[in-house]
């Protein structure tokens, strides 16, 4: 079909203009500007063995500082396979779409159209009641029509685009959720793996103390024979052995639940993870100096902060939604195509048809819903605020615990590695003295039995420091960035 150039020179001079016009309309409701906040410039409980200067070391992979290569295997597993991400990247995907089909808003929209009725005009009684029924009902004809009808909302107030800037804060949030829950991940991976190596060191070490305890007895039962010592003293060393007994269950169960607990952050089936770290390996320790940047450095890049900042930015955009739908609506309406009422000449020459028009939709009475939605959006906008602000005093303070906490569970550690050392030394002792013949062998087997608590809590001791390192690097809100 040849459209005639009336309708073309007419298109020209009503859409170009008003497309001009809504370029160069303002947007009502406030910009958006980031809140400016006060932050420390250093840290009150930063730990002793940190370096202040170089690169920041948390933004690389920091579990390849506790030089495990198994644990780094189940990073990058879970970051694949874990279902909190893979959940969150469906949000992402959901909040893409939510912002594209704002920013079609913007654009005018064209359907396709053919439609046929068959109709009468109105009864009407001009002159008086009518002779009859059939005087009285018009004759019915037919309308058939078919073409391209197009309309386009023009965002004079900027309602569309407050919206589109909304959508668009809303997908970076979602963007930025996922980060922050795949830090979460790795952070519980590496836990629970630091528990499934502690309750594994614990487990063995349990063996260790139980078969001490049946040296001891056997040792005890002989003595008795001999009318060396009492029955008492058998039934004791007996008890003392079936006490230290029900710790390998415990350690059992315990080590069983951790790994039942990796499985899900891998987002396998149970008995996965049993079959990764079955093998009994040191628990991770690392031998690096933690790099920390300052305060505000680390805040900037914290993805709850940043999500937190992104949904502030969003409700501080969907004021100025709320606002704009006090203004008129304003849109152009056009048809081009075939209009006939005889179906026989309807694709001739002569039904070639176009319209334009516009409209106008001005909300005059609504009885304060308009306010109240804008005293809502207001509120909201508020509201965000205030958990921004919460956020960061959350962050500094989750931070300095967490620095504080490695800190002092560091310089646990080491006292209760020099005890260990002490108890070692003893045992030593004891069995130089058993094996010159200047002491009996229930006396090495005592400072031996002493030396397997030690290292008992030596371990649980090395795994809380891990632990402790762990929610450093966490509360940092590095470490994501390598496994995208």
């Amino acid at each position: 079909m040849i459209i005639d150039s009336v309708i073309v020179n007419t298109l020209r001079r009503t859409a170009l203009p008003a497309l001009c016009l809504m370029l160069a309309a303002c947007k009502v409701g406030p910009d958006y500007h980031k809140p400016e906040t006060a932050l420390p410039k250093a840290w009150l409980s930063a730990p002793d063995n940190t370096n202040s200067t170089g690169a920041a070391q948390h933004e690389l992979a920091w579990w390849q500082g506790l030089h495990d290569p198994v644990l780094n295997q189940l990073m990058v597993q879970a970051a694949a396979g874990n279902w909190n991400v893979r959940i969150a990247n469906a949000r992402i995907t959901e909040a893409r779409s939510l912002h594209n089909s704002a920013i079609a808003a913007l654009f005018p929209t064209g359907d396709m159209m053919a439609s046929a009725t068959r109709q009468a005009n109105q009864i009407g009684f001009p002159n008086g009641a009518p002779s009859s029924l059939k005087s009285a009902v018009k004759q019915p004809f037919n309308i058939f029509k078919t073409g391209f009808d197009a309309s386009w909302e023009l965002d004079l107030f900027g309602g569309h685009r407050r919206e589109a800037e909304s959508t668009k804060d809303e997908w970076e949030a979602s963007i930025i959720s996922r980060e922050d829950s795949l830090i979460s991940v790795l952070a519980e991976v590496a836990r629970s793996y630091i528990d499934i190596r502690q309750y594994q060191a614990q487990l063995q070490i349990a063996k260790d103390i139980l078969a001490a305890d049946q040296a001891i007895c056997a040792i005890t039962e002989q003595r008795l024979a001999l009318g060396d010592t009492a029955g008492l003293d058998v039934a004791k060393v007996q008890a003392q052995q079936e006490h230290d007994r029900t710790q390998l269950p415990y350690y059992q169960n315990q080590l069983a639940q951790a790994e039942f607990s990796l499985d899900v952050l891998l987002g396998e089936p149970p008995g996965e993870a049993h079959k990764r770290v079955s093998a009994t390996a040191a628990i991770p320790t690392a031998d690096q100096k933690l790099v920390l940047d300052a305060p505000a450095a680390v805040i900037a890049q914290r993805p709850d902060i940043r999500n937190a900042e992104r949904k502030l930015a969003a409700a501080t955009a969907q004021q100025g939604v709320a606002l704009a739908k006090f203004f008129p609506d304003i849109s152009l309406t056009g048809f081009i195509g075939l209009f006939n009422t005889n179906a026989g000449s309807f694709l001739s020459a002569g039904s070639k048809s176009w319209g334009m028009g516009g409209n106008i939709l001005w909300p005059i009475l609504s009885y304060g819903s308009l306010s109240a939605n804008l005293h809502g959006a207001d509120a909201k906008q508020q509201e965000a605020l205030a958990v921004y602000q919460q956020t960061i005093i959350a962050a500094l303070s989750d931070v300095e615990r967490s620095f504080s906490a490695y800190t002092q569970q560091t310089q646990y550690q080491q006292i209760l590695a020099t005890a260990t050392a002490s108890d070692l030394s003893v045992y030593q002792i004891a069995l130089g003295r058993h094996q010159a013949g200047l002491a009996s062998f229930l006396e090495v087997l005592d400072a031996q039995r002493r030396l397997y608590a030690a290292q008992n809590q030596l371990a649980l001791a090395k795994a809380q420091t891990a632990q402790d390192l762990v929610a450093v690097y966490k509360s940092l809100g590095g470490g994501w960035e390598l496994l995208r």
